[in-house]
């Protein structure tokens, strides 16, 4: 980059960050700073190292290949700062691969084991490659950065780019050591950001927190030849902490009605750069309408580590939200919108989404939501342009679910996958176990209400806990019945040069002594075997009903259940079949139909539920079945009769009926 322009700030994001991504951190404080006057670059070398090790790969190790908690993007790095022998490589290499050997298959069910440990060798002969030539990627970094002339560089560090972040910073200090060094992000948060200042002192700050206000002040010190940790405009928005010498905590943002709309120029600037015909991402434009979690403000969920110092739950004005996500949409119509937020803020539901559909523009929105959400607010969704949500649907057991805090039932769960299958809405969720005091038999009764829900979203996968830095399970592990509590294995090889004390320090991931393993594996079992039936089954499974002349009828061919294919409900049966389609107590159902005795609303209840269309909870009944005239109102087909009569034809003549394999002429 010979031609480079000259910039008083680089702002820095290493390998492995996301690779579809920009750093939204990075794109505010450029914002920021070039609205103060201040020139600032930003650079996304998550794309030139794709580009070298190939998109594919890259992508799979920094999305957590081949487990999140062995951190093998940062074990690459590692031998940049800590050059490892040719045994220690070997015996982590073969941790790490030897267990789960389905993770390098992609040849299918049908390939042979002799295929399978072929795949094996060639990732490991590509792994291996990599941490030898690790070095050379650096230089390169570190050269691209100077080729800016900066005065100072600033560096993103999340999740696995804590040690790409600590190389390339200790080659610009050798190359230039008038430079000011800078970290901050979720690595930096707290005990981590002090263990890092303390282990390597060739950084001159390292912030921890929100540093949207503290930015320019900071820079203007630094550019003026002043201390940061004393100059008063920078002390009004952040805190040195005594002992712990460059580390600096900056105070919470407690208004965002001052919120600068990030930059995302260099980053689009580096994808035309490294991008080509062979590999066209999608690119996910990650924006923010709020920070912190209203729910985790007084009942923090058990296993999560999110908002460390951070929980305290702040929203932009809707309006100006508004203006920045149709501005973006604008700006950039091949990417999905992707909020980061934490938990969508509930005042949005009538103060915001409404506003996106009016708008009229042709919206990929992705969020964050709690599950306990209304049918017209899924509606409210979809009709904004939110096609993907990550709702934290982690169980469908109200007893483990009330182990974890989230207030909601497993009722409210599976309404919210149905609405969102009758609405066109994807939804992100998997199961996790491994609770003290969970009850072995609640995962039985799930086992057995898979199959009645195979026609819904199924999870990606069903998974043990881990303890994560600033969740209640680690900072109150005794009181959620955890001992022992350890960072997983891979930190102490990544981080081989430093003390058990400074691993600790840097850990986030965590494991611990709490039940048993086998145990876990034991009473789990039929959940997940059921949960991969679910995952093989759900593409050629639909139960959906259809209203008629008054009356319901239910077409059936769920891949997991043998039930009756076409079922015409009588008017009783009908009204009360319809009446829930949300959750209802039985009370309510017996007001509903008042006129007919409880003894015989009840057997139709029970008829309904085993046929397994309806779920009863022990106190709340819900139709499982899905509205086929939403499911093709909100997809814009509108020739309903037509999708009947085809529809039925199917169902008719085969055995199995998908939805999304109707094509209607």
């Amino acid at each position: 980059m010979g031609d480079s322009p000259t910039a008083e700030v680089v702002l820095v994001s290493l390998p492995f960050g996301v690779l579809h991504s920009p750093s939204l951190a990075l794109g505010i404080l450029q914002a920021r700073l070039n609205a103060a006057g201040i020139s600032a670059k930003c650079r996304h070398f998550t794309l030139d190292y794709a580009a070298l090790v190939g998109y594919e790969l890259y992508d799979r190790v920094a999305t957590g290949f081949p487990r999140t908690t062995d951190l093998l993007g940062e074990w690459i790095f590692s031998h940049a700062i800590w050059p490892k022998s040719s045994a220690t490589q070997k015996e982590y290499l073969a941790q790490i691969f030897a267990v789960d050997e389905s993770s390098f298959d992609h040849a299918g069910d049908g390939a042979t084991r002799s295929e399978s440990a072929a795949k094996r060798l060639q990732v490991i002969e590509r792994i291996s490659w990599l941490a030898a030539n690790v070095r050379e990627f650096v230089d390169y970094a570190a050269s691209e950065i100077l080729s800016f002339s900066p005065k100072i560089v600033g560096f993103t560090t999340v999740f696995q780019q804590n040690l790409a972040t600590i190389a390339v910073a200790a080659r610009l200090r050798e190359l230039e050591p008038s430079l000011t060094i800078v970290l901050g992000g979720a690595n930096c948060e707290g005990p981590m950001g002090q263990q890092l200042a303390r282990s390597f002192p060739f950084i001159d700050l390292m912030i921890s927190g929100e540093a949207d206000l503290v930015i320019v002040p900071l820079v203007e010190s630094v550019l003026a030849g002043e201390d940061p940790h004393t100059t008063l405009d920078v002390r009004q928005y952040a805190e040195s902490m005594p002992g712990f010498g460059p580390f600096m905590q900056t105070k919470l943002v407690t208004n965002l009605d001052d919120y600068v709309s990030p930059s995302f120029e260099d980053y689009f600037r580096d994808v035309k750069r490294f991008s080509d015909e062979s590999n066209v991402m999608k690119i996910h434009l990650p924006l923010e309408t709020s920070r912190g979690c209203w729910w985790g403000m007084t009942h923090h969920c058990t296993f999560c580590g999110l908002n460390g110092s951070t929980m305290s739950f702040r929203s932009r004005d809707p309006d100006d939200a508004l203006r920045e996500i149709l501005d973006n949409a604008l700006k950039y119509p091949e990417a999905k919108i992707s909020f980061v937020d934490n938990i969508l803020d509930y005042k949005y539901y009538k103060l915001l989404l409404p506003k996106l559909a009016q708008a009229g523009a042709d919206l990929d929105l992705f969020y964050e939501i709690k599950s306990n959400v209304t049918k017209p607010q899924v509606k409210a969704l979809k009709e904004a342009g939110v096609k993907h949500i990550q709702p934290g649907i982690e169980s469908l057991s109200d007893q483990v679910l009330k182990i974890m805090k989230k207030g909601v039932k497993a009722i409210q769960n599976v309404q919210l996958l149905k609405w969102c299958t009758e609405y066109g809405v994807k939804v992100d969720w998997n199961f996790l176990w491994g609770f003290p005091g969970e009850d072995p038999n609640e995962y039985q009764k799930m086992a057995l209400l898979v199959p009645s829900l195979c026609h819904l979203e199924p999870p990606a996968r069903g998974s043990e806990i881990r303890l994560d830095r600033f969740s209640p399970n680690f900072t109150r592990s005794s009181d959620f019945g955890f001992s022992n509590v350890r960072p997983y294995k891979a930190y102490y090889d990544i981080y081989e040069g430093l003390s058990p004390e400074a691993v600790f320090n840097l850990a986030y991931f965590f494991e611990a002594d709490g039940i048993p393993k086998k145990e876990i594996e034991e009473y789990t079992r039929n959940l997940s075997n059921a949960i991969a039936g679910w995952r093989a089954s759900h593409a050629k499974s639909s139960l959906i009903y259809i209203e008629l002349d008054g009356r319901v009828v239910t077409i059936d061919s769920r891949a997991m259940i043998d039930g009756k294919k076409i079922e015409v409900l009588d008017d009783l049966e009908s009204r009360i079949f319809l009446f829930c389609d949300g959750a209802r107590a039985a009370s309510a159902i017996f007001r509903e139909v008042a006129g007919d005795s409880s003894d015989h609303i009840s057997k139709i209840l029970d008829g309904f539920c085993e046929k397994g269309i309806m779920w009863f909870d022990g106190e709340q009944y819900l139709s499982l079945a899905v509205s086929f005239t939403t499911f093709l109102q909100s997809r814009g087909r509108v020739n309903l009769e037509a999708a009947v009569d085809k529809i039925l034809s199917n169902a008719n003549a085969t055995s199995s009926v998908s939805l999304e394999l109707i094509t209607l002429t």
